[in-house]
């Protein structure tokens, strides 16, 4: 169904563009095509809103293709009259006429302006419709600060005293509750400035703002500690990025890691240089800490510092005085442990803005019961596999000719297919951080096909390597049955080296001579036969348990 425009007339020239979508603007009126439109704009989530300043071709067919594709994006369209038309003429192009569009996008705020533009610079090349792009500005509003006081209403408690005139346990729960907020807030109110409670019941009593009800004698006013709006008069707080508190903070806590290790690991006098650095510290991150749009007490300042430095120095002597190894290894571990943190944190971030918003957030309630039997299934067959690569690729033995527990089969799949899922993360994860950064707008269909085709990539190189890992670990089996030693244990596939003497001289041995001489592998039986590897040969044979005597192979050669 063709989505129903509304056009407005220009009065100069008679010039057409379109308007707001019907539904959206303050009438919903039916077009000039008769066409009555009352669809809201689809409900995207977005964070980031850029007003772009568009210049279409001054055609009704050309406007009209210019605001059905705008609004066909979840985009907000209004016509645009400048206040100077002779400037407008001139911005805009000859034969021109401007439209308003508000791009809503989800992500960072770095990148949205480019990215605004080249979402609508590809629509028109994708579509062949004549708009470009003269202005785009990003849409902010200060809404993480509110400076305004903040007001609670709640019920007033009973007073009630005690005969002695004092005050009676009832009441001072009240108040203690009163004081801590422990109580029923029936309205909140927010005002500019620091108007006093009583002024606000007076105005509450004649019926202003909502014009609820308001009765001063059942209702009381309070102020929640810390919540008193800024006054008017003060210059307004410059406010401070989280980035911008939380790096140094960061580096200062790690220094102060870093010199506990360095106090630990020299002996004697010299110690005291990094602990007295470590204490050089207290004072900027105590700064750091506190609100430093109002004057603080030095003491508050040191107390802060104290409590963020004293543990993180702390926490480097006693680690590197708890754990073995000598103090340059302990420092090489806590950089691994920290960057390795920084990773997982970067990764699971990435992961978050991959998915959310995404055709996999909408789908999981399916998608992922979906995922996980197929994957409680894939396990223990990759599992099998890998034991089939190790008997079959390095000995010769059949799969089926030995019992190996399930669990044994998901546990020797974990690791390859636990390293395939990492790797893909990772790339969802780079997915994720060019998708928050809006850096799929320039290589859009470049992503959609390149990120599939990596995560397979990445997914089957890793399984490979878990085939080529069995495959070694086979070779080591051999060399060590080879020079007489019992081979390590793989995933529940453990080989013994015995010795084997025929029942009778004339038995019926499978790919055969059956040598009796020296050590054989063997890693259990199968039903009523069992397998042997030779290593003298390097051929494995099969023989009926009732035609053999099977002993274990001591430290000289059998017989």
């Amino acid at each position: 169904m063709l989505r129903a425009l509304r056009t407005a007339t220009r009065r100069s020239g008679g010039r057409t563009v379109p308007g707001q979508r019907a539904g959206v603007g303050p009438a919903d009126a039916d077009g000039p095509d008769g066409l009555g439109g009352t669809a809201p704009l689809p409900a995207e989530p977005f964070n980031r809103r850029i007003e772009v300043l568009v210049a279409v071709v001054d055609s009704p067919d050309e406007t009209g293709l210019a605001a059905q594709l705008l609004e066909g994006r979840g985009w907000s369209v209004r016509p645009w009259f400048p206040g100077d038309a002779t400037e407008g003429a001139r911005a805009l192009g000859p034969g021109r006429v401007g439209l308003l569009v508000e791009v809503r996008l989800h992500g960072a705020r770095f990148g949205a302006v480019q990215a605004a533009v080249s979402e609508i610079e590809n629509l028109a090349r994708r579509h062949q419709a004549g708009m470009w792009v003269v202005d785009a500005f990003l849409i902010e509003h200060d809404l993480t600060h509110d400076y305004r006081s903040v007001f609670h209403a709640h019920r007033r408690l009973p007073e009630a005293s005690a005969p002695s005139g004092l005050a009676s346990p009832r009441s001072r729960i009240a108040a203690l509750r009163t004081s801590l907020g422990v109580i029923s807030t029936v309205r909140i109110l927010k005002q500019t400035g620091r108007p006093s409670a009583e002024e606000l019941e007076r105005r509450l009593e004649r019926g202003a703002l909502t014009g609820r009800p308001y009765d001063p004698r059942s209702l009381q006013l309070r102020i929640p500690m810390g919540r008193m709006g800024r006054d008017p008069d003060e210059p307004p707080p410059v406010p401070v990025s989280v980035w911008r508190l939380a790096g140094p903070v960061l580096v200062a806590l790690l220094l102060a890691v870093a010199c506990g290790i360095a106090a630990a690991a020299v002996e004697g006098l010299p110690a005291l240089v990094p602990l007295l650095m470590a204490c050089a510290l207290v004072w900027p991150v105590g700064h750091e800490l506190t609100d430093r749009r109002r004057e603080q007490h030095r003491a508050v300042i040191v107390l802060w510092g104290f409590a963020g430095v004293a543990p993180m120095t702390l926490a480097g002597l006693l680690l590197t005085l708890s754990m073995p190894g000598p103090p340059a290894q302990v420092a090489r571990v806590t950089a691994y442990a920290v960057l390795g943190g920084v990773l997982c944190v970067l990764i699971l971030y990435g992961l978050g803005y991959a998915l959310v918003h995404s055709w996999f957030s909408r789908n999981a309630n399916w998608a992922v019961p979906a995922l996980v039997p197929a994957l409680a299934l894939s396990l223990p067959w990759f599992g099998g596999l890998l034991h089939t690569m190790y008997l079959k690729a390095g000995f010769g033995v059949p799969s089926d000719a030995i019992q190996v527990s399930v669990y044994w089969s998901y546990a020797a799949s974990l690791k390859p297919i636990g390293i395939a899922l990492g790797l893909s993360a990772v790339v969802l994860a780079l997915a994720g951080w060019m998708r928050h950064y809006h850096q799929w707008v320039h290589a859009r269909a470049m992503v959609r096909i390149g990120v599939p085709l990596m995560s397979l990539f990445v997914i089957g190189i890793s399984l490979t390597a878990g085939l080529v890992g069995a495959e070694k670990a086979a070779n080591r089996a051999r060399t060590a049955a080879a020079s007489g030693e019992a081979p390590a244990p793989y995933y529940g596939v453990q080989g013994r080296l015995v010795c084997v003497e025929p029942v009778s001289e004339e038995i019926a041995v499978f790919n055969g001579p059956l040598a009796v001489t020296r050590p054989l592998l063997t890693f259990g039986m199968s039903g009523d036969r069992v397998w042997l590897w030779d290593p003298g040969r390097d051929e494995s044979v099969s023989v009926r348990l009732e035609d053999v005597v099977v002993t274990e192979a001591g430290a000289s050669a059998c017989r």
